[in-house]
């Protein structure tokens, strides 16, 4: 159960100003992980600050911090802020581009994702581009993920720009980077996103531009669909890359299914670079609810990709 705080600032200035909220939450897992060669224990801890306010207008205003087990704050904190109303929602700080914050990405298996058998191990997309975290459920996004550029030798630290808003069966988001990174590098991001939604089934398309300092920009372009049928949720998608993208193309399936208080997640990914170079991964998992916000998760993922081996694990997911 999350624990929330309430601050008292606000309330001596005036009686009609609402006062701020601050909720305390996060996550945390343990259990085992396979690599390929060796079983291994595996455990991470992390704690979400999120805060909340409304201006006399009905603004929404607020922001998120999470914090990571991690050996720096660097590579273990991110932070985002917002503001929303009719209009929809600014957010800017650690944020997902605009095609990802509309679509996410494949059903994910294992209680530690199993990135190992990801689509960043194949060659040709490792090439000029800093893809090798990317997931074996991760749909291949161009831009930004989590304020992170995906393209170039250095990560963008942001703080990115997203915008999202929903109108009756329309949903549209917009992003951008500032062009600010690590290194001398100044790429800069921009990616566009729509879908609409009839009942139980979804169609949208985004379209996502970096504007690199040197050689050709890179552009690709995606078309996700969603689908429910009763308890079983279906998602597909086909990605194109041109100009400097070493993505040729991505397509990819996957679903999830409850049964009672286990959920059964399972996908199938492919993709390939303009080299020529390709892979496939595959997994399949499923999560046990104990209650109270614990769950017992295990999965197991492959690929055909060279240098890649069966990842597996089993644990327990706590949501606090």
């Amino acid at each position: 159960m999350k624990k929330v705080l309430f601050a008292t600032t606000a309330l001596v200035l005036s009686a009609g100003v609402a006062a701020a909220e601050v909720s305390v939450g996060g996550d945390g897992r343990m259990g085992v992980m396979y690599n390929g060669s060796d079983w291994n224990f595996n455990s991470r801890i992390r704690a979400k600050f999120t805060m909340s306010g409304q201006t006399d207008g009905g603004l929404e205003f607020g922001g998120s911090v999470r914090a990571d087990q991690a050996t720096n704050a660097t590579s273990g904190t991110s932070a985002s802020v917002y503001i929303s109303g009719a209009f929809g929602k600014v957010s800017m700080g650690d944020v997902v581009g605009a095609s990802e914050a509309l679509f996410g990405d494949l059903a994910e298996v294992g209680y530690t994702d199993l990135d190992g058998a990801g689509l960043g191990n194949i060659s040709g997309l490792s090439v000029g581009a800093s893809r090798n975290n990317m997931g074996a459920n991760e749909i291949p996004y161009l831009t930004g993920d989590n304020g992170g550029s995906v393209v170039g030798s250095t990560a963008n630290t942001g703080p990115n720009l997203l915008y999202t808003g929903t109108f009756g069966a329309f949903s549209v988001a917009a992003s951008a980077s500032d062009g600010k990174a690590v290194s001398t590098s100044d790429n800069q991001e921009y990616a566009l996103a729509a879908a609409y939604t009839m009942g139980d089934y979804t169609i949208g398309a985004g379209y996502e531009i970096v504007d690199v300092t040197t050689g050709q920009n890179w552009k690709q372009g995606e078309i996700v669909g969603t689908a429910t049928f009763g308890n079983t949720a279906v998602k597909a998608y086909y990605a194109d890359g041109s100009g400097g993208n070493n993505l040729d193309k991505a397509y990819g399936i996957g679903v999830s299914s409850v049964f009672g208080a286990t959920t059964v997640n399972g996908y199938v990914n492919y993709a390939e670079a303009t080299d020529g170079t390709n892979g496939t991964a595959y997994g399949i998992g499923a999560a046990y609810d104990l209650g109270g916000g614990a769950s017992v998760v295990g999965g197991v993922a492959d690929s055909d990709i060279a240098g890649t081996d069966t990842q597996a694990d089993l644990g327990i997911k706590f949501s606090f």
